[in-house]
Parts: C-alpha cells; sequence; structure tokens
C-alpha cells in the first residue's frame, strides 16, 4: 500500500507547478479577508452566471452541453487566488502515484493484517463495485476486437468512465469488465483503434474537445498486449512547460527603436502572417476609413481605420493600392459600453477569394500611437505570427483532446495519425487547454516520435475532429471550430505518403464535420452549420470529389424533433455516421435518435419517401425500440457488418441484424454518472415490506423493486440517468430502476427506522418527491413541483427526519437562500398530489451561494448548518420553526461559525460524536481542504497534512476509532489513521477503486459501519470499517436526562464488543453535582465480551444547584479507555413555585395550585392540550355537491353537557368571514360553505388556556377531464379520465360503465361517436369522433355549407385538391391532419352540382364524390 508522506514533486514535475508558487508568493502577504474578495471577485465574474439557469433547449442553442453541472463544478473548484482549477495537476499527481506505487509493489514485503482497516485500505477491505449495472454512460469510442473473429469481444470507453471490455457482447446478460493495468480509471475514452500490422497494439485517444472542457483528456494510450496493460505515448502534460498566460501575437515597431510591442488579432480571411517577418514601412491612407480609392501605399503597410465600410473592402482597397498588408486599428463609435478590445474581422461581402494580403486588427490606443510615430517620420514594422492564441488567455500546455487516432498500413510500415484538438473553457480567466499543441499529427515508429503535418486555413491551423481511411489508402480528415471560432465544416484529404492534405470540401457556414468513406470510396459528409434553417447537413461526394450533393434528413418521428434538424438542436453534440464495410449504400446515422439507408441515402425518381428509416426512439415511443438519447459512436463488424454497437449518453446499444433489433449491451459497464447517494438504515425493512415501481434504462420496461429485511437499499441521483433505487442484499454489483427520469439530483434517506421513505430531486427545485415506503406498494408524493430555475442545476438539498423537513438551495434572482419544506411526513393522502407547505430561511451573514446542506440529528430540535460558494459556515437552529399561517415567516437563530483561515467553497459538512466535533471539507484547488472543530466552531484546525493539491468533495469519521477518517476526492477515496495529530498523513484508500472524482458518501446506519461511495463516472461502490483487535465502543441514546432536586433518574450506557475483546472493564462518571449518589446495574467493573448495556441511577442532593452538568462516562480496562457525554439538568423540587412539589403536581411547569383535572387524566386542565377529555369533539364535514353550488357543510357534535364553548370558524374563501358563537346545546352545523380550507376554532370562558383547533377541507367535485390517445393503426382508443369514481362511457350507443381511469376502447371501421360521462351532470361531458380506416369520407354529402372529409392512416402532411364534374381544377390545399383526422371543406361558394375530392398523402391516394346542394 502507497503511503503518502511529505509529498514533494518530482524534479521532471517541478517547472509545471511554478505558476501554482508563483500565485502563492506574491499573494503570500495578503490577509485572509482579501483573499476571499479576491475569491468572491472571481466567482462574480464568472461568464457561467449568465448561462447556468437556461433552458436545456436555450443551452442548445448557443452549443452548449445540456447540462450545467460541469460550470457550476469548475466554479467551486477554481483556486480562489487565481479564478480557475488546476485540474492538469490532477495527471501529474496520478503519474506520481504511480510511479511510486511501482516502486512501492517492489519493495513491499508480506506484512499482518493491520490492526484496524478503513474502506479501500488493502485487498480485504476494498471497495466493491455495487452497479447499477443496468446503466451505462456516455459512449463515443468502441472497437471489436481484432482478435477474436466471433465478434464477441469488443473494448468501449465511457467519456468519464474508463475502458471496459467484454467477451461475449451477443449476450446482454454478458459483463464488462473495467480497465485498469497502467491506465487511470476514470480516463476520458474518445477514440479507440488498431494496428492493422500487429492486431494486439491498440491506441486509445482521450477527451472532448467539443464539450468546452468538460471531458478533460490525456492523450494517446497504447497497449501491445490486445488490451490488458497500457502505457501513454503521445499527449498529457507532464512533458510539458508550465501553464502560462499567452502574450498573444506581436507587431514590433523597429524604427523609431525603443517602442514597446503591439498586440494584434489576426483577420478571418486572406492569407496569414506567418514565422517568417513582415518587414516593410507603415503609412496611414488618405482617406483613412480607406472606404474609397486611396493614394498608393505600393510597397508598404496600410494603416487604416475602423467604421463606415466592411473590413474586407478596406483591406482589397489597400491591396489594390499596392499594399504588402493592411493594419486597422479600433474606433470609439460613441455608444454606451464602448470598449477598445480586439476584434476577430470578418470580410463582408467582399470575396475573400480576391484578398492576397494578410490583415490584422489593433486596438485604436495602438492605432493613434503609430498615427504619432508615423507623423514624426518614417515609422517601420516588422509583423509575424508565433502563437495561435491571443493576449490574456490561460494556456494550458499538453495535448489533453484526441479527438480522433487511426492506423494505417502503409506497407510494414503502420502509420499513426491523431486528431489532436483544443478547447477554451468558458471561465473568468479564459483558460485553453492545448494552446498551440493541436493539429494533425503522424508517427511512424510505434508513437515513439511524433511529427506535425501542417495544415491551416486562411493562415491558421485547423483542429481536426476526424479521421477516416479511404479504400485507396489514402488519408480523410474533418474539421472542427478552434477557440477563435474558425476552421469548422472543412474537410481534407492526403496524397499517397499522407505528409500533405489538399482541401476538398467546405461545408458552408460548418461546424464540427464528422465523415464517413465508404468500401467504393464515396464520401459522406456530416456536418452541424451556424444556419438556424439548415442546422445540420448530410452530403454526398463521387469521386474525384467534386461533385457534391445535399441529401435528405432523417426526420424523426418524434413531434417535439424538427425535420430539419434530427439532433433536436444539439449538432455540436449528437453527430454519427457509419458505413456497412460490405454494402457501401448501407448507413447509419444518429443525433437523438438512430437511422439506417440502405439505397445510400437517396430516394428513387419521384418518390417522396424518405431515404431513412427510424430504428430507435429515446424512450420507445412511435412504435420504435428504446436507445438511450445522444448518440455519438458506432462501430461495425467487419465480418458480419448486421452486427454494429451503438454509443449514446446510456452507454451501449448493441444489434445483430442491422437494426431489424437492438438492446442495450449495460451489463456491469458502470460508466454512469452519480451526483448523490442516500442509503436506508440496515434494519429499516427488518419485519417489514415494500415495493418500489420504476424504469429498468437496460429495457426501458417498467418494474417493481420489493424491498424485505435486512438487506442493502440505496437510491443516487444519475447525470442523464434519473434516479437510480437498488435494492441488494449479496453484497454485490445489482440493476437499478428508474424512479423518476430526466437528470437525477440530489437523494436522501429517512434516518427514522418507524417512518420509511426516500426523497429524490430533478433539476433545480422542479420536482421534489417522495417515495413512501411505510405502505405496500410504496406510494410517489409530491413535495414540491415548479418551473421557476431557483437554486442551482443540481441543487444541495438536506434531509431532517426527525421532523419531516427537506433544506433546499433555492437562491432566486439574486437572493441567497434556503426552502424549508415541512409538514408532509403524514402522508396525508388529501395532500399527495399538492407542494408541500414551504418556508424561505435567509439571513444577511448568508452572503453567498448555498453549496453544502447538513443537519445534525437531533430529536429535540431541527438544526441546520450551511455552507456556501464564498466559505462562509453558518449555524442556523430552529429552522424548521415559523409563524403565519398563508405567508410562512422564518423564526431560525442564525450564528455564524466560520472558521478563520476558511477560503473556498464548502464541499460537506459532517459531525463527529457529538454537535461540537464538526468536520468541514473545501472544494478548492490551491487551498486547505479539510478542516475539524471540537467545540462548535468557535476554533477550527487545519488538517491537510500532506494531503495534495486536489478538491475535497466530502467526508466521514469512523464512529468506532475517531482517528480514522475518511474522505472523497478528484481521484478516488484518501484515508488518515492519525486525524488527531498536528499534520495528519493521509494514504489512498484505492483498493478496488480510484482514480475517480467520489461525489458523496453516506455511512449506513446500523452495526456494520458499512460506506457507500458515489462517484462520477464508475457508479457506486461500498465497502466498511474493518476491526481486527479487541475494542469496545460505548455510548448512551440518552442525551439529556432530567432529575429534580432530592430525586433519581436512571439512564443505560450501550456498550458492544469487537475482534474478540474480553477484559475487565470498569465504568466511572465524572462531572457531577455534590453528593450524588450512583449505582451501577449490573455493576461499576464487570468482565465483558459480548454486547450489553450498563445502567447508571443518579440521585441528586436536595441542595444541589439547579443547572446543567455535562457529564463524561468512561470505561477503562487494561488495554484501552473510551468515553461518551450526557448532559444532566438538575430541576427545582417546585418548578412553577405554585407550592406543589414537582412529584406531586399534576402540572410541574405551571403553576395551578388548585390542580383542577376535569378529566381525570393526571394532567391538570391549564396544561392538557384536550382537558376534557380525548373524544369530546366530533367534527365532520359534506363536500360540495356540483362544482361551485357552495352547499358544502360541517357539523359540531359535543359529548358533555358543560362547559359552554365559543365556536369560531376562520379562513374559508375570499370574503368568508364568521362571528364567533357560543353553542347551546350538544351540536352545531354550518351550511352553505364553498370549497375551501377552513379553521374551526374551540374557546370556553371556564379555562381561559384552553384552544382546541381543527382543520377542515370542503372539497368540490372535479370537472370531468378526458385524454384521448389514438393508437397508430387507428385500431383503438386510450382514454384517460379524471374526476369521477365512475364513468360512463358511449360508443356507437353501446354504453359502458368503469371505475378505471384508463381505459382502452377498441374501435369499429369508420366514423366511431364517442361519449363520456361522470356520476353527476355537472361535472360535464366529453366528447369526440375517430375516424378509422384507410378510406376518405365526407359527412354530411350532400351538403349545403360545410362537408367534413375524413382521412384515414397515419399521414399527417395530406394534399386536398377539388374538381368540378367536368374535370377542372378549382384548388389544391396542403393541410397537417391532426389525431381527429378531420378537415373542413367549405363548400357554400360553389353551385349545386357534383364536384370531386383528390386526397394524396405518403399512404392514402383516394377520391370521393361530393354533392353540393
Amino acid at each position: 500500500m502507497l503511503k503518502f508522506n511529505n509529498y514533494k514533486p518530482s524534479l521532471a514535475i517541478i517547472p509545471i507547478l511554478i505558476i501554482g508558487l508563483f500565485f502563492q508568493n506574491i499573494n503570500f502577504d495578503l490577509s485572509i479577508e482579501e483573499k476571499r474578495a479576491i475569491h468572491m471577485e472571481n466567482l462574480n465574474n464568472s461568464p457561467f452566471k449568465d448561462v447556468q439557469k437556461l433552458s436545456k433547449a436555450e443551452r442548445r442553442s448557443i452549443e452548449l452541453p445540456p447540462n450545467s453541472y460541469y460550470e457550476k463544478m469548475w466554479e467551486l473548484s477554481m483556486n480562489p487566488l487565481t479564478g480557475r482549477p488546476e485540474v492538469e495537476d490532477l495527471f501529474r499527481l496520478q503519474k506520481t502515484l504511480r510511479d511510486a506505487e511501482k516502486i512501492d509493489e517492489r519493495q513491499s514485503t508480506v506484512a499482518g493484517v493491520r490492526r484496524f482497516a478503513v474502506p479501500g485500505e488493502n485487498e480485504q477491505m476494498k471497495w466493491i463495485q455495487r452497479g447499477p449495472n443496468n446503466v451505462g454512460g456516455r459512449t463515443k469510442a468502441m472497437m471489436f476486437d481484432p482478435n477474436d473473429s466471433t465478434g464477441e469481444t469488443v473494448f468501449a470507453g465511457g467519456v468519464s468512465g474508463g475502458l471496459f471490455k467484454n467477451t461475449n457482447i451477443s449476450n446482454q446478460s454478458s459483463p464488462w469488465e473495467l480497465v485498469t493495468k497502467n491506465i487511470p480509471q476514470n480516463i476520458a475514452v474518445s477514440s479507440i483503434t488498431h494496428d492493422p500490422n500487429n492486431t494486439k497494439v491498440f491506441y486509445v485517444g482521450t477527451g472532448e474537445s467539443y464539450t468546452g472542457g468538460d471531458a478533460l483528456g490525456n492523450g494517446l494510450w497504447k497497449s501491445e498486449d490486445g488490451g490488458d496493460s497500457w502505457f501513454k505515448v503521445f499527449g498529457g502534460d507532464t512533458e510539458n512547460p508550465t501553464t502560462y498566460i499567452s502574450e498573444g501575437n506581436k507587431i514590433k515597431i523597429t524604427k523609431p527603436t525603443g517602442q514597446r510591442d503591439i498586440d494584434y488579432l489576426a483577420a478571418a480571411f486572406g492569407p496569414s502572417l506567418t514565422s517568417n517577418p513582415l518587414n516593410a514601412e507603415i503609412t496611414l491612407v488618405s482617406p483613412q476609413n480607406a472606404c474609397g480609392s486611396i493614394t498608393s501605399v505600393s510597397g508598404k503597410v496600410a494603416l487604416i481605420e475602423r467604421g463606415d465600410c466592411e473590413f474586407g473592402a478596406k483591406v482589397l482597397t489597400a491591396q489594390n493600392a499596392g499594399a504588402k498588408a493592411v493594419i486597422i486599428y479600433n474606433k470609439n463609435n460613441g455608444e454606451a459600453g464602448w470598449t477598445d478590445d480586439l476584434v476577430r474581422m470578418g470580410v463582408g461581402a467582399t470575396d475573400p477569394n480576391d484578398i492576397d494580403i494578410p490583415s490584422v486588427f489593433i486596438r485604436r490606443s495602438d492605432g493613434l500611437r503609430l498615427k504619432t510615430l508615423i507623423s514624426r517620420g518614417e515609422t517601420n514594422v516588422s509583423m509575424s505570427k508565433t502563437s495561435n492564441t491571443a493576449s490574456g488567455y490561460t494556456i494550458v500546455p499538453g495535448t489533453y483532446y484526441i479527438n480522433d487516432v487511426i492506423v494505417r498500413e502503409n506497407g510494414d510500415v503502420s502509420e499513426i495519425f491523431v486528431a489532436a484538438g483544443t478547447s477554451t473553457y468558458r471561465d473568468a480567466t479564459r483558460t485553453i487547454f492545448n494552446g498551440d499543441d493541436f493539429g494533425l499529427f503522424k508517427s511512424i515508429d510505434g508513437g515513439s516520435t511524433w511529427n506535425k503535418i501542417n495544415v491551416e486555413f486562411e493562415g491558421s491551423t485547423v483542429q481536426p475532429i476526424d479521421l477516416e481511411i479511404g479504400p485507396d489508402n489514402k488519408v480523410w480528415m474533418s474539421t472542427t471550430r478552434d477557440t477563435n471560432g474558425q476552421g469548422g465544416g472543412l474537410v481534407y484529404l492526403s496524397n499517397d505518403d499522407a505528409s500533405s492534405f489538399d482541401l476538398k470540401l467546405t461545408v458552408e457556414n460548418g461546424r464540427r464535420t464528422e465523415i464517413e468513406v465508404t468500401s467504393n470510396n464515396l464520401l459522406y459528409v456530416l456536418a452541424a452549420t451556424g444556419d438556424g434553417s439548415a442546422p445540420v447537413v448530410i452530403q454526398k461526394s463521387m469521386s474525384p470529389f467534386v461533385d457534391t450533393k445535399n441529401l435528405t434528413l432523417p426526420d424523426d418521428k418524434d413531434t417535439g424533433i424538427s425535420s430539419n434538424d434530427f439532433t433536436r438542436g444539439q449538432s455540436f453534440y449528437d453527430l454519427m455516421i457509419i458505413s456497412n464495410p460490405i454494402n457501401p449504400n448501407t448507413l447509419y446515422v444518429g443525433g437523438i435518435d438512430i437511422f439506417k439507408t440502405t439505397n445510400g441515402a437517396e430516394s428513387t425518381a419521384g418518390s417522396t419517401t424518405n431515404p431513412w428509416d427510424q430504428i430507435s426512439h429515446w424512450y420507445q415511443g412511435f412504435q420504435e425500440p428504446y436507445a438511450h438519447a445522444d448518440q455519438h459512436g458506432a462501430a461495425v463488424f467487419k465480418s458480419d457488418p448486421n452486427i454494429v454497437l451503438f454509443g449514446n449518453d446510456g452507454g451501449i446499444t448493441y444489434t445483430k441484424d442491422g437494426g431489424a433489433t437492438i438492446g442495450t449491451r449495460n451489463y456491469n459497464y458502470h460508466t454512469s454518472q452519480y451526483y448523490t447517494i442516500a442509503v436506508a438504515p440496515r434494519d429499516m425493512f427488518i419485519n417489514h415490506t415494500s415495493s418500489v415501481r420504476g424504469r429498468d434504462r437496460a429495457i426501458y420496461v417498467t418494474q417493481n423493486k420489493t424491498v424485505s429485511g435486512e438487506t442493502d437499499v440505496f437510491v443516487g441521483g444519475l447525470q442523464d440517468n434519473g434516479n437510480m433505487f437498488q435494492v441488494n442484499r449479496q453484497n454485490r454489483v445489482s440493476g437499478a430502476i428508474d424512479v423518476s427520469g430526466g437528470d437525477g439530483a440530489a437523494t436522501m434517506f429517512s434516518q427514522k427506522l418507524s417512518n420509511k421513505y426516500f426523497v429524490h430531486n430533478y433539476v433545480y427545485n422542479n420536482s421534489v418527491e417522495v417515495w413512501n415506503l411505510n405502505t405496500n406498494p410504496a406510494e410517489n408524493v409530491l413535495i414540491n413541483d415548479e418551473d421557476e430555475s431557483n437554486g442551482d442545476f443540481i441543487t444541495t438539498q438536506a434531509l431532517d427526519s426527525n421532523f419531516g423537513v427537506i433544506y433546499s438551495n433555492y437562491r432566486s434572482s439574486g437572493q441567497n437562500q434556503i426552502a424549508a419544506f415541512i409538514e408532509w411526513d403524514d402522508f396525508k393522502a388529501a395532500e399527495k398530489n399538492t407542494n408541500a407547505k414551504k418556508i424561505i430561511l435567509t439571513n444577511g451573514s448568508l452572503s453567498s451561494n448555498v453549496s453544502a446542506l447538513t443537519v445534525y440529528p437531533d430529536p429535540s430540535k431541527s438544526t441546520l448548518y450551511v455552507g456556501t460558494e464564498g466559505g462562509q459556515l453558518l449555524k442556523v437552529e430552529n429552522a424548521n420553526k415559523y409563524t403565519g399561517t398563508t405567508t410562512l415567516t422564518s423564526s431560525a437563530n442564525w450564528t455564524p461559525i466560520t472558521g478563520s483561515n476558511f477560503l473556498g467553497s464548502i464541499s460537506d459538512i459532517e459531525f463527529g460524536k457529538d454537535e461540537n466535533h464538526i468536520f468541514v471539507t473545501f472544494h478548492n484547488y490551491g487551498i486547505n481542504n479539510v478542516f475539524y472543530t471540537t467545540d462548535g466552531g468557535i476554533t477550527w484546525l487545519e488538517k491537510d497534512g500532506n494531503l495534495p493539491n486536489l478538491p475535497v468533495r466530502c467526508i466521514l469519521q469512523n464512529p468506532l476509532i475517531e482517528d480514522e477518517v475518511i474522505i472523497g476526492t478528484e481521484l478516488g477515496v484518501w484515508y488518515t489513521k492519525d486525524f488527531s495529530a498536528d499534520s495528519p498523513s493521509w494514504q489512498r484508500a484505492n483498493s478496488g477503486m480510484n482514480d475517480v472524482r467520489v461525489t458523496d458518501m453516506d455511512l449506513r446506519k446500523g452495526d456494520d459501519y458499512k460506506v457507500f461511495a458515489a462517484t462520477y463516472g464508475l457508479g457506486v461502490f461500498s465497502s466498511n470499517f474493518g476491526i481486527n483487535e479487541p475494542l469496545i465502543n460505548i455510548d448512551t441514546d440518552t442525551k439529556l436526562i432530567k432529575i429534580d432536586q432530592g430525586q433519581s433518574g436512571s439512564f443505560n450506557v450501550d456498550y458492544k464488543v469487537y475482534g474478540g475483546y474480553d477484559e475487565e472493564t470498569t465504568f466511572s462518571i465524572s462531572g457531577l453535582p455534590a453528593n450524588t449518589n450512583v449505582s451501577y446495574n449490573p455493576s461499576n467493573s464487570y468482565k465483558i465480551n459480548s454486547d450489553g448495556s450498563l445502567e447508571i441511577t443518579l440521585t441528586i442532593d436536595q441542595n444541589a444547584e439547579s443547572k446543567v452538568y455535562p457529564l463524561t462516562i468512561t470505561s477503562t480496562s487494561s488495554s484501552q479507555s473510551k468515553t461518551t457525554g450526557i448532559e444532566l439538568q438538575v430541576l427545582s423540587d417546585d418548578l412553577d413555585n405554585d407550592g406543589v412539589k414537582n412529584v406531586d403536581d399534576n402540572c410541574p411547569e405551571t403553576a395551578n395550585p388548585d390542580q383542577a383535572d376535569s378529566d381525570d387524566d393526571g394532567i391538570g386542565d391549564i396544561c392538557d392540550s384536550t382537558p376534557f377529555g380525548q373524544n369530546t369533539f366530533s367534527l365532520q364535514s359534506a363536500d360540495e355537491t356540483c362544482r361551485s353550488s357552495n352547499d358544502g357543510q360541517m357539523s359540531l357534535t359535543i359529548s358533555i353537557d358543560n362547559p359552554k364553548f365559543t365556536i369560531a370558524v376562520t379562513n374559508g374563501p375570499s370574503g368568508f368571514s364568521h362571528t364567533p358563537e357560543i353553542i347551546e346545546g350538544n351540536s352545531w352545523t354550518m351550511k352553505n360553505l364553498q370549497a375551501a380550507n377552513y379553521t374551526v376554532c374551540l374557546t370556553t370562558e371556564s379555562l381561559e388556556s384552553f384552544k382546541q383547533c381543527f382543520n377542515v377541507t370542503i372539497d368540490q367535485p372535479q370537472d370531468l377531464a378526458v385524454l384521448a390517445s389514438i393508437a397508430n393503426d387507428n385500431s383503438y382508443v386510450d382514454l384517460d379520465m379524471t374526476g369521477s369514481s365512475s364513468y360512463y362511457i358511449t360508443i356507437n350507443n353501446k354504453q359502458i360503465i368503469t371505475d378505471q381511469s384508463n381505459y382502452r376502447l377498441m374501435l369499429n371501421k369508420g366514423l366511431n361517436f364517442i361519449k363520456v360521462t361522470g356520476e353527476k351532470d355537472c361535472q360535464g361531458s366529453y366528447e369526440e369522433t375517430i375516424f378509422n380506416s384507410e378510406e376518405i369520407l365526407l359527412s354530411p354529402n350532400p351538403a349545403n355549407s360545410i362537408s367534413t372529409l375524413w382521412v384515414g392512416g397515419q399521414d399527417k402532411d395530406v394534399s386536398i385538391s377539388m374538381f368540378d364534374n367536368g374535370g377542372r381544377l378549382l384548388w389544391t390545399r396542403n393541410r397537417d391532419v391532426d389525431s381527429s383526422r378531420s378537415v373542413d371543406i367549405s363548400v357554400s361558394n360553389l353551385r349545386p352540382g357534383m364536384y370531386y375530392l383528390k386526397v394524396e398523402s405518403k399512404t392514402v391516394r383516394k377520391t370521393a364524390k361530393l354533392v353540393k346542394k
């Protein structure tokens, strides 16, 4: 086991860390307040603030991934002082750890079993993968193993979940295995291929450049043993120089001397400057804007002012006047907010092919300086290109993104081609990964050395995205846009030796572009564009690749997906095309769903049939089989091209018959990305059974999971895959069901054994729900349903199951606040589908967005701890208390307990043995990440010790051994066994799981101390805190005991033994008031070798001071000493000073010397909530008979004659009022009530303190509502009905009575007349006419004014033409026919006589006669 003591970077790594040291040094003297101010400024300047609240559709429109979780993690993880996460440090750390572990393995010897073991510490305590085994994650790269002729062995990689292997892919139950030897478990796999000269040699590319840095890779990896072990051969960052701020490109002023350089930004047109300087005199043109003819500038550089005409026109004018190059400087246009920034110049209407000279843009301040120098005399400049990046960007060198990799067989030489990408992350410091280290690279020696092949467009290196080898062995390359938004939509072809590439095709407005070269050397291009009317195009080019034509796009049957964009706005993200290597006319493309063509995507002449057949649908709709949404890649088995794999956001889809049937292949492909994990107490379901209903995403079928007995029950929120619920008593991997759909989010399990439920959420606070497991089957209960973007996309939440409160980040419109959803955990049937009550908690000390919430488990009050992105820690007592009835006003108490050295964004808050012992961790790079207090936050200790620079996401303490603490980090779980030391020693707990972000950990309530860990990319793992030597642990469920002066009280101390503990043990108690007598049962000292309990009885002296005493109970044996705590509150023997001793007082805390007790229950009337007995009042209500009939009523019966009661009715509908009245007799009634919620309160003059209230709800019948869903073939209609307990359905004069809310009606051929009514006429009725036929029908016919045309079939687009009796065409109209299949035809303007209607669609071609009366 590697011990990570006194971490020091190797000499090879030291240069890379210079920038971090630099920032630390320049801020060494900054105060903590100044550092926090810098951090808040960096947070506030984040460009994500403008996009995080956008809807998924809005994000797609600006080419952002639909999920904003990455952006939030970027903000949370930033180094507070540099304003960006230093993620490149992870790769250096991984390499250091791998190298050190190799040394550790060689030097290690067989040792005895450790005294105690933490999860993941060794093989015995290794992390066990728990799945889910039926849910995958985003996948792009797949490869059939070329060494397996059966096509059963497959390699695949998750974008954030590592490399996997399956040896029986045709079997849906065949498990995937994670490849771990010398390759990071969480590596972002983007491409995979093999060497055709040596099929044991594989290459894996990593990273996705087109998702804006969300999936950061680490170069190209190679295997020489068929994928068993791996090593890196290209890219990454460990061999590159330090992170730096780009200086950009400069113009040097060579005459006069002593001038500072000028930043420039090259134009997006014309030739570019090169590394060879262009040296010339610079002159100011006249007129300065060059918007007309200018004087000769032959052989010089022309200086031109911006404005009044297009950039291209200015440059062409200067070119025609003899200029060698053009410099255009900025102009202040006088508009508010104008800034003197560099601008990327576009050509405008000028033909870019006419531009032959380079042009650049500079700031106005620099332009005016050049003008001044020119006015003083000859001014010469030297212009060259030294960088692809403008000045001011943070450059992280190294090839992080391998967009694609191929190996070409050139005789005996294997030529490796790598498409190395670049990406800018949209952060405040404008970070660019790769910098200039992108483009096309080639190696002919197995990756030992590499050469860059220079491929430029308009003077800039292009970013390759896809590489293909044609049947003539030439290499094809397509591009995506670079960090400047240039160079997308280009397709290049190599020469024979692939030393140079020629541009063959330019997609208009092209962006990300994927290509496929078929076996007969045809080129297919699938490209995203910036054209809103044609956001995605498919083009086909015939040899010699100059004859290009646009092909018909697939038309998704999903009505929510536009016919001109089968990617639904995500063409930058969902873009896949692949061909059959034997039949080149067969191709597959993917966007949201998967499509197939068998005719080269070309319809026969005159046909209107779409050449693409849909073969999947993302929720199994439209009679298409299920495949998860968002297609990213595919692989075809060459020996049998009917076998195809598709990679998508849900893992892998497989077909063995060319798409005729498809199914998922995700068994143990545990690449799922978890946000949270929640675990039920071990004993929650002993002697109880419940079943939860959800969807198995592997087969998209609804299933039940039954919970019963002692078992593992856990639920977690996943990216793209909902909230997954698992039940497993085998301590192994298992399947899960999705209980929500969409994106999962926060999940929480009740810790109260008597109230069984779990909570889950969708994004923001849009759909907070609870599954009530007290019933069988479990019931889904709504807590909050809203459309607003309150909180974060994945918002942090906490549950107090003692009081049934869900606390949730609820930041809204810049206001930092928390929502408390209350009073729902009694699960009233009437409130099942309504939003729970909500308190808004806010305070001046809540000065930044909430990033962590935790509840201290106290049955006496609800105490919430709040961590923020700005590093504040706040304690909120009585967080669930409020005043008011309609508008709830929080009455919580806020106390700041922020540590003096806290800096960064808080990630987790956890408790030790009591509320004084608190752990706090931080998300960020470059700070102290672990803090601890033993005094409730008065003082804080830094506990980073030798922990390297990496974010910490969560923390747990071993409840038995306080020195053992584990943390979840960006690189797996780490642990220490000397947490109490001034500088704890941290080590990796990586047996069974490492190299992956651990987002959340949960310690299961029970005595087996099982820990569940959620990872972002590898699913869920579990392990235990283990004990292998004798140990006793003591605790007490009693936290506070109250005893009167002179009286006695008892409590129990429970003890558990581990590891064969068998020792004489002595108990003692300290902190007692003077003269207290203590007795122990069975004794204060005895031999203990099994679990048990000790009763301690305290007898308090009559004269003991009345106050709270903190007590410490200690158990001492020959080998160890353990302590636990309790508070003793000594009470006065007459608390209320009414002359009656507490022991005799029927109301000891409220003075009542008369001891009145009307119902003789031993509780004095003055403090009895029911002084007149439990069943004195009976209140009944009756609902309105019809909607708005206002005839509801309530009636009260009183079982006693005295005293007299006054009744008051409040709340009710708007305008309702009631004057309190004295009830005469034993009954009272109120009639003519509207539907509303009323409060009825009773008081009596005979007991002023008495007030008993009831909530009464008067309901009214719902209006009848019917949703009709007609089958695609019109053979039946499904009716979804609400509003009545019984339904009366009439179809074609036949009546059906049912109490089922869902009913299927079989339809007759022709017209079907349907009417639905409820039990009451006042509820309304539903009527529908459905035409079931492949024919057409006119009714009425003959007609006077309107005849309804009924069109059979399913076609939506229908052409209708009317002819007169002589065959003359009167009109033709194209109509969209809805599900009713009817179109009204107006005949009022026609002359009486015979007419003909001709109907044409894809499947219907019919003519009918129409008679006008």
